[in-house]
């Protein structure tokens, strides 16, 4: 099984698409990923968290990536993709043009009940949230990096960042 957290508006064929009670997104299940999950252990082969872990407090995402290593299977993975703040605060400095505000990268948009971000999202945060909460192997892709397997709404913006890590075998 591969589950597509925080679905959103990113519904991907295959995956279970999971999102909040609050979220206007279709979506296989709603889950509140703060809690308990209700996927048995070793039973999830991948995970894809798109715009997701800025939108819980650092507490929140910590929990979430521990409670996620149990359900998913040895060696299983975890993509990660997110705005590094840094990235595109740089990117606006220098002149480049956004997709999207700053202000909506740093503190979310507003556009539903939850679409608030909680920190700012960084490569340098989502390696350390990953490796405080028990993955292996961390490692940073480019946004065109990312495999086709990953259900990424969007590829082009390059203030996104991408980290994939994996279940430790034991």
């Amino acid at each position: 099984m591969n589950l597509n957290l925080g679905c959103g508006e990113q519904y991907a064929p295959g995956w279970v698409n999971v999102d909040h009670e609050g979220s206007p997104h279709r979506r296989d299940q709603t889950v509140d990923l703060t809690g308990e999950l209700p996927w048995p252990q070793d039973t999830v082969d991948a995970v894809y968290a798109g715009h997701l872990l800025e939108h819980l407090t650092l507490d929140e995402c910590r929990g979430l990536l521990v409670r996620l290593r149990t359900c998913v299977k040895p060696a299983g993975m975890i993509m990660v993709v997110g705005p590094d703040v840094e990235v595109a605060a740089r990117m606006e400095r220098d002149g480049a043009t956004l997709e999207v505000p700053l202000d909506q990268l740093r503190f979310g948009a507003g556009r539903w009940l939850g679409d608030v971000h909680r920190w700012e999202c960084t490569l340098a945060g989502l390696t350390v949230l990953l490796i405080e909460s028990g993955w292996s192997k961390v490692t940073h892709f480019g946004i065109d990096e990312v495999g086709a397997f990953w259900p990424v709404a969007f590829r082009g913006p390059r203030w996104q960042v991408a980290v994939r890590a994996e279940v430790p075998v034991t």
